[in-house]
């Protein structure tokens, strides 16, 4: 099941640039271009697709990531998720159970 990863801002030259929250990420992005941000904020899923707010909604809702969107408007904030997203990455390796103990 598809699910959101983090928070985005696809910039007007296709740049994509995530992080836990909307502004977190625009101030990454202004201290690294000292220039307006120009783009759209969303979210890149499970699957590395870029969704704007509205579309990301649904996925959330659906994956249980969101009990409900406080503004329909305009879609998904990071604060309609009922926890905090993790990055979803490749699983963690077990962990070494096979300890000698002197």
């Amino acid at each position: 099941m598809e699910k959101i990863k983090s928070a985005a801002i696809r910039q007007r030259n296709g740049t994509i640039t995530e992080g836990s929250n909307h502004k977190e990420i625009r101030e990454l992005i202004s201290a690294s271009t000292f220039e307006p941000i120009k783009g759209t904020e969303g979210f890149v899923t499970t699957r590395g697709k870029f969704v704007g707010r509205r579309e990301a909604a649904p996925i959330a809702l659906a994956s249980g990531q969101a009990e409900k969107v406080a503004d329909e408007a305009l879609g998904l904030s990071s604060s309609d998720l009922v926890h905090d997203f993790p990055i979803y990455t490749d699983p963690l390796p077990e962990e070494e159970t096979d300890y000698e103990f002197l």
